[in-house]
C-alpha cells in the first residue's frame, strides 16, 4: 500500500468515479462523480476523512475516523488508533473491525463485527458474530449466531443463538438459545430462551424459558412457561406452568402456579390462586387459594388458604398457624402449632397444639393439645394428659367427604 493509485490531500474535496487500485485519503473529502465510488484495491485513511456518497472497496484501513454519507460495502474493514466509523446508509462487510464506535444508519449484514467502544445499529442488522467492548444499541432487529458485550446491550428485537452481556440488556423481544447477562436483563415483551443465567435483576413480559438462573430478583408481567426456575431472592410472576421452582427468599405469583415437579421457597410463598405440584416446601407462610401436592406440603411458617389444602403428607412446624381446611393422608403438626379443620388418614398433633374439627381413620393428640370442636375417627384414637375437648370423641363408620 506504499503507491497509492489517487490521492486526496489534507483539506482537499476531489469528486472521484472509480479508482483502478488504492486510494489514500488524508483529512479529505471524496464526492462521487456518479451514484458511489468504485475503489478496485484498498482504501486508505490516514486522518479523519469523508465520503459524500456511497461507497465500494476491496478494503479499507487506517488510522483516522470514516464518514460515508450513503452506503459502505466492502470485504474487509479494519481501523486503528481510536478510529471510528460512521455509515449513514447500509453497511456490507465479510469482518469488520474497528477500535472505537461504529453508527450505521441503514441495514447492517456483516459476518463478524468487532467494536471496541460503541456500536450504534438504527437499521435491521444480521451479523454472524459480535464482540463490542462497551455498548450495543440496535434499534431495529438484531439477528446473530453469537453476541458479545462487555456493557450494555440495547435492543428492539433480539434472534440469537448465543448472548453474553457484562452488564445490561434491554430489549422488547428477545429469542435465544442462551442468555448470560452479569447484571440486568429487561424484555417489556415475551421472550422464548433455553437457558437464562442473570446475575442480578431480570424482568421480562411473559413467554417461555427452559432453565432460569437468577441471583437477585426475577419478574414476569404475563404467564411464564419453563422447565426449571432457581432465584436467589425474590420471584414475581402473574402465573406460571413447570417442573421447578426453588426461590432463596421471597415467592409471589398473581395468579395459579402449576408445577410437575418441587416448590422449595426459602422464605415466604403467595399465589393468587391454586398451587398444584408433586412436593411443596415452604420456609415460612405460605398463602393461596388451594394448595395441591401429591406428596409432600411442608410448611414451616404457616399455611393459609380460602379453599383449603390436600396433600399425601402434610407437615406444619413447631409454632405455625394454619388456615383453611388441610387434608392428607397424613398430617403432622408440630408442637404448639394452630390449625383449623384436619381431615387425614393418620394424624399426628404434637403438644400444645390448638385444632377445631378433626375427621381421621386414626390419630395421636399429645397433652396439652386443645380441640375447640369435633374429633371423629374410624379406628383408633389415642390422647395424651390434660388435652382439651369441646365434645366426647365420636367413633364413626364414615367420615365426613372433605371440601378439597
Amino acid at each position: 500500500m506504499s503507491d497509492f493509485e489517487q490521492r486526496v490531500e489534507r483539506g482537499k474535496t476531489a469528486t472521484i468515479s472509480e479508482v483502478e487500485g488504492d486510494l489514500l485519503l488524508d483529512g479529505s473529502t471524496v464526492i462521487p462523480s456518479g451514484r458511489e465510488v468504485v475503489v478496485r484495491g484498498t482504501l486508505v485513511v490516514r486522518s479523519r476523512s469523508a465520503v459524500k456518497g456511497n461507497l465500494r472497496a476491496e478494503e479499507v484501513r487506517g488510522e483516522g475516523d470514516l464518514l460515508v454519507e450513503g452506503n459502505l460495502e466492502a470485504s474487509d474493514i479494519r481501523l486503528e488508533d481510536g478510529a471510528s466509523l460512521e455509515v449513514k446508509g447500509d453497511l456490507k462487510a465479510d469482518d469488520v473491525d474497528v477500535p472505537n464506535s461504529v453508527r450505521v444508519g441503514g441495514r447492517t449484514d456483516v459476518d463478524d463485527l468487532r467494536v471496541g467502544g460503541t456500536a450504534v445499529l438504527t437499521g435491521d442488522a444480521k451479523v454472524d458474530d459480535v464482540k463490542v467492548g462497551g455498548t450495543l444499541e440496535a434499534k431495529a432487529r438484531l439477528e446473530s449466531d453469537d453476541v458479545r458485550v462487555g456493557g450494555a446491550l440495547q435492543v428492539r428485537t433480539l434472534v440469537c443463538e448465543d448472548v453474553k452481556v457484562g452488564g445490561s440488556l434491554r430489549a422488547e423481544t428477545v429469542e435465544a438459545e442462551d442468555v448470560d447477562v452479569g447484571g440486568t436483563v429487561e424484555v417489556s415483551g415475551e421472550v422464548k430462551i433455553e437457558d437464562l443465567t442473570v446475575g442480578g435483576t431480570a424482568v421480562v413480559g411473559g413467554g417461555g424459558v427452559e432453565d432460569v438462573r437468577v441471583g437477585g430478583e426475577l419478574r414476569s408481567a404475563g404467564e411464564l412457561a419453563f422447565e426449571e426456575i432457581h432465584v436467589g431472592g425474590r420471584l414475581a410472576i402473574d402465573s406460571g406452568k413447570g417442573e421447578k421452582i426453588s426461590v432463596g427468599g421471597i415467592m409471589e405469583v398473581a395468579r395459579d402456579l402449576a408445577l410437575g415437579d418441587e416448590l422449595s421457597v426459602g422464605g415466604r410463598a403467595k399465589i393468587g390462586g391454586t398451587v398444584e405440584a408433586d412436593s411443596i416446601g415452604v420456609g415460612g407462610e405460605l398463602e393461596a387459594s388451594k394448595a395441591l401436592a401429591v406428596g409432600k406440603l411442608e410448611v414451616g411458617g404457616g399455611l393459609s388458604t380460602s379453599e383449603g389444602s390436600r396433600a399425601g403428607e402434610i407437615d406444619v412446624a413447631r409454632r405455625a398457624r394454619v388456615r383453611g381446611p388441610i387434608v392428607g393422608k397424613t398430617v403432622r403438626i408440630g408442637e404448639k402449632a394452630e390449625a383449623e379443620d384436619v381431615y387425614a388418614d393418620s394424624l399426628w398433633a404434637e403438644a400444645g397444639c390448638s385444632l377445631r374439627n378433626v375427621y381421621v381413620k386414626n390419630a395421636e393428640v399429645g397433652r396439652e393439645c386443645r380441640i375447640s370442636g369435633a374429633l371423629q375417627y374410624v379406628e383408633d384414637i389415642r390422647l395424651g394428659r390434660d388435652v382439651s375437648l369441646a365434645s366426647q370423641p365420636e367413633r364413626v363408620s364414615t367420615l365426613p367427604s372433605p371440601p378439597v
